[in-house]
């Protein structure tokens, strides 16, 4: 059976006063009290396991309550998903939940909210991405980085469509305009996209993160990255540490796994 090695890391950054990103890691996320300061988690487990990252919006505290509310939703539905981790519907059925909950606390409570989610799901022998919003997943590869998720924002749906090229989808003011996110009330809106399954294979491993990296960071500064950490404790630290030095303008999560087959 293998084993997963794994490391997580948040920061609320050097321009936002509150970190309304969340994570899951096997079981773990960030609770109201941890979120205000600086969290870091490294750990092992084995498989099947959940990762995921949540980057949550609406202003004051009402990003926060959204992706808090999607990591422990995902903690009340981890058994079914890992009961079967190929099979997509119990994920559909994970997002359906949250996106109805988060709908239902927005007509209750007359406010808006809503959080991204990238999220994978490791099965015995292969794993799978699943994302809504600008959160981005990537497969590591024997020290190479590769994109695995799309992102559901106008520009990108732009590009996509041919009418802007990637460059100019890059510089776009369009660029965070999401056009799938949980707490959408369209429900084409909360399908996520699902990568196809990726085989185990010698240093086989993910990075899941908020924009809050993305925008800091070019691929190919975070593609150095990971190529250089020798482990996700390493890779997370140094990936959150040069956020936060190109600028650290909005909060910035991580989560890196390694998958470890055994003998």
């Amino acid at each position: 059976m293998a084993k997963i090695k794994f490391a997580a890391r948040s920061e609320t950054g050097n321009v936002r006063t509150n970190n309304e990103d969340n994570l899951y890691c096997s079981g773990i996320f960030m609770t109201v009290s941890e979120r205000g300061r600086p969290f870091f988690l490294s750990g092992e487990t084995s498989c099947p396991a959940v990762f995921a990252v949540c980057d949550g919006m609406g202003g004051e505290d009402c990003g926060e309550a959204a992706s808090l509310l999607a990591v422990q939703t995902l903690q009340e539905h981890s058994r079914r998903i890992l009961a079967k981790p190929g099979d997509s519907k119990a994920v559909c059925d994970y997002v359906m939940d949250t996106n109805n909950k988060l709908l239902d606390i927005m007509i209750s409570q007359g406010i808006r909210m809503g959080t991204t989610l990238v999220m994978s799901v490791i099965g015995d022998n292969s794993f799978t991405m699943y994302n809504l919003g600008d959160s981005r997943g990537f497969r590591v590869e024997s020290g190479r980085l590769l994109r695995v998720t799309d992102d559901h924002t106008l520009a990108e749906d732009k590009m996509r469509m041919g009418l802007i090229t990637p460059a100019q989808a890059d510089k776009s003011r369009e660029r965070h305009i999401l056009t799938r996110y949980l707490g959408d009330n369209d429900g084409f809106g909360v399908m996520p996209d699902a990568s196809k399954a990726f085989g185990f294979r010698t240093n086989s491993g993910g990075l899941m993160c908020s924009d809050g990296l993305t925008d800091m960071l070019t691929f190919q500064e975070t593609a150095a990255v990971m190529k250089t950490a020798k482990d996700p404790a390493e890779a997370v630290n140094m990936l959150v540490e040069s956020a936060l030095a190109h600028g650290g303008r909005d909060n910035v999560t991580c989560v890196v796994f390694e998958i470890q087959e055994e003998a």
